[in-house]
């Protein structure tokens, strides 16, 4: 399986990755992704960032019903598929996170979707940074008008559980 993002989105994920480094304390954001399927190929037209929820440095609280409630009315309004969701994690104390935690797990799976995308962003001063060293992790350095760096990550579910996929950015057709 493999995740392909228009640019359009990677500008909109990490636009909003940037906002929740900047906003005051930092703290993490989460939306929706719609697009498509086709054989091992999802592809991610649109992402939109949810309001509800309360976001915090290290991690968000919302509940899992509003969430997919709106998630499957937001599919309706733009008639497109609801595909997944996305979060960001934050540079904290000059460690980056770039994983998927055991929570980031947890809900994932509760999700009627397909993927999730974590956005990681850190300035490139002089964080504690180890190279995730993995291909299927797309790594944005110095992307956009910031001198910010992104790793995006993307999830799938599979039979045996989440599973780190390959994802590329797509140009638009």
């Amino acid at each position: 399986m493999k995740i392909e993002l228009r640019k359009m989105v990677v500008d909109y994920l990490c636009y909003q990755a940037e906002i929740g480094y900047e906003t005051m304390y930092k703290q993490e954001r989460m939306g929706f992704l719609f697009g498509s399927r086709r054989q091992n190929r999802i592809l991610v037209t649109k992402a939109l960032f949810y309001r509800g929820g309360k976001k915090g440095r290290t991690g968000i609280i919302y509940h899992p019903d509003d969430f997919i409630k709106r998630g499957r009315e937001l599919a309706l309004t733009f008639r497109k598929r609801w595909i997944g969701s996305y979060h960001t994690h934050v540079e904290e104390s000059k460690n980056i996170s770039f994983g998927f935690s055991p929570e980031d797990r947890r809900s994932f799976l509760k999700e009627p979707t397909l993927i999730e995308l974590v956005i990681t962003v850190w300035s490139t001063g002089k964080s504690r940074f180890r190279s995730p060293g993995k291909k299927r992790l797309l790594i944005l350095k110095n992307y956009g008008a910031i001198n910010y760096r992104y790793i995006i990550s993307g999830i799938t579910k599979t039979e045996t559980g989440a599973t780190l996929t390959k994802t590329v950015i797509t140009p638009v057709k």
